[in-house]
């Protein structure tokens, strides 16, 4: 955890900075502000307010976007949801 209120609760390799937080699970990274990454394996929040809720290589790179989990799934477009 890097920047001012990030949080890295757990896991292994994860990253968190501007104000973001990972969960868990092993090499995630949450980069911009507020975005988060409740856990799973090489998933990406590099938009503002963006989720990744879990599964293996996800991203959600827009702004407010949102991925429920699954597998190579990626929430691009700004408040673009993609359920997993």
């Amino acid at each position: 955890a890097s920047g001012d209120y990030s949080t890295v609760g757990g896991g292994r390799h994860n990253t968190a900075s501007r104000d973001a937080t990972v969960g868990g699970g092993y090499q995630n990274t949450a980069s911009r502000d507020y975005s988060t990454v409740s856990g799973g394996r090489n998933n990406t929040a590099s938009g503002d307010w963006s989720t990744v809720s879990g599964g293996f290589n996800n991203t959600a790179s827009g702004d407010y976007s949102t991925v429920g989990g699954g597998y190579i799934n990626t929430a691009s477009g700004h408040n673009s949801t993609v359920g997993g």
